[in-house]
Protein backbone atom coordinates (compact mmCIF):
# COMPACT_ATOMS: atom_id res chain seq x y z
CA UNK A 1 0.00 0.00 0.00
CA UNK A 2 1.88 3.37 -1.35
CA UNK A 3 2.07 5.73 1.67
CA UNK A 4 0.15 8.99 1.28
CA UNK A 5 1.93 12.89 0.82
CA UNK A 6 0.17 15.34 2.36
CA UNK A 7 0.94 18.24 0.53
CA UNK A 8 -0.42 22.36 1.34
CA UNK A 9 -0.28 25.26 -1.25
CA UNK A 10 3.20 27.57 -0.45
CA UNK A 11 0.95 30.31 -0.91
CA UNK A 12 -1.47 29.45 1.65
CA UNK A 13 1.69 28.86 4.16
CA UNK A 14 2.61 32.50 3.15
CA UNK A 15 -0.43 34.51 3.63
CA UNK A 16 -1.19 32.57 6.50
CA UNK A 17 1.70 32.92 8.08
CA UNK A 18 1.93 36.66 7.89
CA UNK A 19 -1.67 37.34 8.82
CA UNK A 20 -0.92 35.12 11.65
CA UNK A 21 2.26 36.99 13.26
CA UNK A 22 0.37 40.13 12.94
CA UNK A 23 -3.07 39.06 14.70
CA UNK A 24 -0.53 37.68 17.10
CA UNK A 25 1.13 41.28 17.63
CA UNK A 26 -1.95 43.43 17.15
CA UNK A 27 -3.48 41.87 20.21
CA UNK A 28 -0.27 41.95 22.22
CA UNK A 29 -0.30 37.92 22.17
CA UNK A 30 2.77 36.87 24.79
CA UNK A 31 6.01 35.36 23.50
CA UNK A 32 7.09 33.29 26.49
CA UNK A 33 10.56 33.42 26.26
CA UNK A 34 12.12 31.02 28.55
CA UNK A 35 10.44 27.64 29.87
CA UNK A 36 9.37 28.67 33.02
CA UNK A 37 10.65 31.49 35.51
CA UNK A 38 14.54 30.04 35.54
CA UNK A 39 14.44 27.53 32.50
CA UNK A 40 16.41 27.62 29.42
CA UNK A 41 15.25 30.46 27.18
CA UNK A 42 13.37 29.36 24.22
CA UNK A 43 15.14 29.14 20.73
CA UNK A 44 12.40 28.78 18.93
CA UNK A 45 9.44 31.76 19.05
CA UNK A 46 6.19 30.85 20.38
CA UNK A 47 4.14 32.06 17.51
CA UNK A 48 6.11 29.40 15.65
CA UNK A 49 5.17 26.44 17.48
CA UNK A 50 1.77 27.72 17.37
CA UNK A 51 1.63 28.06 13.54
CA UNK A 52 3.30 24.65 13.37
CA UNK A 53 0.37 23.52 15.02
CA UNK A 54 -2.41 25.27 12.58
CA UNK A 55 -0.68 23.71 9.69
CA UNK A 56 -0.51 20.12 11.13
CA UNK A 57 -4.54 20.78 12.05
CA UNK A 58 -4.58 21.91 8.02
CA UNK A 59 -2.74 18.55 6.70
CA UNK A 60 -4.69 16.56 9.25
CA UNK A 61 -1.53 15.13 10.99
CA UNK A 62 -2.10 12.33 13.15
CA UNK A 63 1.66 12.10 14.93
CA UNK A 64 3.89 13.93 16.64
CA UNK A 65 6.53 12.70 14.51
CA UNK A 66 4.26 13.42 11.67
CA UNK A 67 3.84 16.98 12.48
CA UNK A 68 8.02 17.23 12.87
CA UNK A 69 8.21 15.72 9.24
CA UNK A 70 6.12 18.07 8.00
CA UNK A 71 7.75 21.32 10.35
CA UNK A 72 11.08 20.48 8.56
CA UNK A 73 9.69 19.78 4.78
CA UNK A 74 8.38 23.07 4.75
CA UNK A 75 10.89 25.02 7.54
CA UNK A 76 11.76 27.50 4.79
CA UNK A 77 8.56 29.01 4.48
CA UNK A 78 7.76 28.21 8.10
CA UNK A 79 11.16 29.91 9.81
CA UNK A 80 11.64 32.19 6.59
CA UNK A 81 13.61 35.60 7.31
CA UNK A 82 15.31 33.52 10.48
CA UNK A 83 18.10 32.22 10.88
CA UNK A 84 17.35 28.86 12.69
CA UNK A 85 18.21 25.15 12.14
CA UNK A 86 14.89 23.37 12.04
CA UNK A 87 13.42 22.47 15.61
CA UNK A 88 13.89 18.60 16.80
CA UNK A 89 11.11 16.30 17.22
CA UNK A 90 11.72 16.01 21.20
CA UNK A 91 11.77 19.85 21.48
CA UNK A 92 8.78 20.55 19.29
CA UNK A 93 6.60 17.55 20.96
CA UNK A 94 7.55 19.55 23.82
CA UNK A 95 6.45 23.07 23.02
CA UNK A 96 3.51 21.53 21.37
CA UNK A 97 2.25 19.99 24.47
CA UNK A 98 2.88 23.01 26.40
CA UNK A 99 0.72 24.70 23.96
CA UNK A 100 -2.08 21.87 24.47
CA UNK A 101 -2.00 20.53 20.99
CA UNK A 102 -2.03 16.92 20.74
CA UNK A 103 -2.06 15.21 17.11
CA UNK A 104 -5.81 13.66 17.62
CA UNK A 105 -6.86 16.76 20.22
CA UNK A 106 -6.12 20.11 18.71
CA UNK A 107 -5.16 22.86 20.72
CA UNK A 108 -8.53 25.51 20.70
CA UNK A 109 -7.05 28.63 19.69
CA UNK A 110 -6.53 26.99 16.05
CA UNK A 111 -10.37 27.03 15.43
CA UNK A 112 -10.82 30.74 17.12
CA UNK A 113 -8.54 31.71 14.51
CA UNK A 114 -8.92 29.46 11.53
CA UNK A 115 -12.79 28.58 11.73
CA UNK A 116 -12.83 26.41 8.39
CA UNK A 117 -10.43 23.88 9.58
CA UNK A 118 -12.95 22.80 12.12
CA UNK A 119 -14.13 19.05 11.13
Amino acid sequence: MPKTTRKISTKWIEQNRELFIDFLDETDFPDPERNGERGPKFLYPEWMIMFIAVLSVKMKIKTYVQIHKMATDYWDLIAKDMELDPISERQLRDRLKKICHHPRKPAAFIFQMFPELER
